[in-house]
């Protein structure tokens, strides 16, 4: 089924005509004079430039390695075969543009008073078509590799998800000065302006003021310090061990093997029982070394990610959000799409005392959940204050409803938690209990045949040495562990739970390894769905969620009391709830007498 804010021809069927096709053509074909500005209600072609800047980028990385393999072959003592790799790169690169002068060749794209069009396809032709009043988002990226020669890719979101890419048109790439006034149009909702990609507005109508608008927030270098405060930290560094372990791997274990020979090392045996003598040296080390690749690592995505960030809302309330150092992005969501804010506060974050500002908004949903949290972060981590004070901003509100204090949920909650707690603790003990039985029954010939296996995969093949030389009491010790660790991240969650209502917005708070704290405005609401399993229904307790066309599409409070529940979204909206409610004594009703959460 095609999305609303689509027109698809029937197999077969061509596209209305348009008297202005070739005319359009010709005008695309050619640049404009200097002064002048193309009507976009003609048909555009991409900007040509963007096929040389496509060939020079595979280039770059076709031309030197077709090189070093003709090294590689007159080394090996294959001169015939050395005159291949340079002329067959630069055959495939010949090829390439080929293709992309085609694809230019083939590709229109239009903006009418009503709709934007694209026309696309070599062997397969594509219409498409969207409402102006459909579009929801304009994304203007500029990689470095096209950034130098002016370029930038627009890709229009309507926030639709049905089917691969129907969400949104993408032209790949115009010129600078036409992504930016296509922003500008698009996003606009007045009378159409006598304006194209190098002018500006004739009637000085909304959008079309300054360029900065009103500043929300720029970039404190001090908040990189922010990035490293996550628990991926250890797993970056984790990450360049897998490397060296797939690497030794596909060398059958010579890789260490020589490694040894060359550097003298002790053997295997000799090097575990260094490691168990100094074990309180080694392992503070070996995090210490983990820690601070990590560290590096994160830092540098987040400048590059982060760098030269602006946010701005523009006269007319469009909310857009400037960053990138190698690739320049630009994320314009109109202000009336914009229906709350969540503040996200992972676990490592929370901790350090920073958070980071994400949008609950139409038009920002993307393919998957992950590229929709991407599009939706309006903001680098940044110290916990900021963070409230820009989501106060985005929402228009002197008292910002992240701020209103919470309901906190019933006991029963917590005993819910401390039962899934309780099971997890069972298992680590089973867990454990097995590993000490297999301990005691390896045999000395099972030790050798592990050992054997780690040369051949593992770099440094120490973890089963030290393993056999651990007493089997140890295990214990991990089934400790697994139940500290269950019941205080039980306490957590409970902590972590909350709901409450502002006079324009709903608050819900969930998580303990990450806090979501989201704030939806009342008349975005468009409905309620109450679940309850059968352990939910014993204890009294419902997940009651509010259904919205923004952001995720729904927002729950977890385990809150039934009668709790009910009665807090019949406050919200009232007009949605109250023709299925049935006063009375419900179970779980604890609206009377509950305390604010201030966790």
């Amino acid at each position: 089924m095609n999305p609303p804010d689509e027109h698809r021809p029937a197999a077969g069927e061509v596209p209305p005509a348009d008297p202005s096709d070739a005319r359009g053509e010709q005008e695309a074909a050619a640049p404009a004079e200097e002064g002048t500005t193309p009507s976009t209600a003609d048909w555009q072609r991409l900007h040509p430039i963007s096929v040389w800047a496509s060939t020079v980028v595979a280039g770059v990385f076709l031309i030197p390695s077709a090189v070093v393999g003709t090294v590689v072959l007159v080394v090996a003592g294959q001169p015939l075969w050395a005159l291949a790799p340079v002329p067959g790169a630069l055959a495939l690169l010949a090829f390439m543009t080929y293709l992309d002068m085609l694809r230019l060749r083939a590709t229109r794209y239009r903006v009418t008073a009503e709709r934007m069009e694209m026309r696309s396809g070599i062997i397969a032709k594509a219409y498409r078509s969207i409402p102006r009043e459909r579009v929801r988002s304009v994304d203007v990226a500029a990689p470095v590799y096209v950034r130098v020669f002016g370029l930038c890719s627009v890709t229009v979101g309507t926030g639709e998800k049905v089917g691969a890419g129907a969400d949104q048109l993408q032209l790949l790439y115009v010129t600078a000065e036409q992504g930016e006034w296509l922003r500008r149009d698009l996003l606009y909702r007045g009378a159409p302006r006598a304006a194209g990609p190098s002018g500006g507005s004739a009637d000085g109508a909304p959008g079309a003021g300054g360029e900065d608008g009103t500043e929300l927030a720029r970039l404190d270098r001090r908040w990189f310090a922010y990035a490293p405060a996550t628990t991926a930290t250890m797993g970056v560094g984790l990450g360049a061990i897998t490397g060296l372990l797939g690497l030794n791997a596909q060398t059958g274990g010579a890789g260490w093997d020589w490694i040894s020979d060359q550097a003298g090392l002790p053997s295997i045996s000799e090097m575990s029982s260094f490691v168990m003598a100094r074990l309180v040296l080694v392992v503070p080390l070996t995090l210490l070394g983990l820690l601070v690749s990590g560290v590096l690592i994160l830092t540098a995505v987040a400048v590059e990610t982060w760098w030269d960030y602006r946010l701005t809302r523009e006269a007319d309330g469009t909310v857009r959000l400037r960053r990138g150092l190698l690739t320049s992005v630009s994320l314009s969501v109109e202000g009336r799409r914009l229906n709350g804010v969540t503040l996200h506060e992972p676990f490592v974050l929370r901790r350090a005392g920073g958070a980071d500002v994400r949008a609950v908004a139409t038009g920002l949903a993307a393919a998957d959940e992950k590229k929709t949290s991407a599009k939706s972060r309006l903001s680098p981590p940044m110290p916990r204050s900021r963070a409230l004070e820009l989501a106060a901003d985005l929402m228009r509100t002197p008292d910002s409803p992240l701020e209103v204090p919470l309901v906190r949920h019933p006991r029963a909650a917590l005993r819910r938690r401390f039962t899934r707690a309780t099971v997890v603790t069972v298992l680590g003990a089973v867990l454990a209990g097995t590993l000490s039985w297999l301990h005691t029954l390896a045999s000395e010939a099972w030790w050798d045949v592990v050992h054997e296996a780690e040369r051949e995969f593992v770099p440094v093949p120490l973890a089963t040495s030290t393993v056999e030389a651990t007493p089997a009491w140890g295990w214990a010790v991990l089934a400790v562990l697994i139940a500290a660790v269950a019941f205080w991240y039980a306490v957590g969650s409970y902590r972590g739970l909350g709901h409450g209502l502002h006079p324009r917005y709903l608050v819900v708070r969930q998580g303990m390894a990450v806090r979501d704290t989201v704030t939806l405005e009342r008349s975005a609401v468009i409905g309620w769905r109450i679940t309850r399993s059968p352990f939910q229904r014993r204890l009294g307790l419902a997940d009651v969620a509010a259904t919205t066309a923004a952001g995720q599409g729904s927002y729950a409070a977890r385990d809150v009391g039934l009668g709790q529940g009910l009665s807090w979204a019949g406050e919200a909206v009232p007009e949605l709830l109250e023709p299925f409610l049935a006063r009375g004594d419900g179970r779980g009703d604890a609206t009377a007498g509950e305390e604010p959460s201030r966790d």
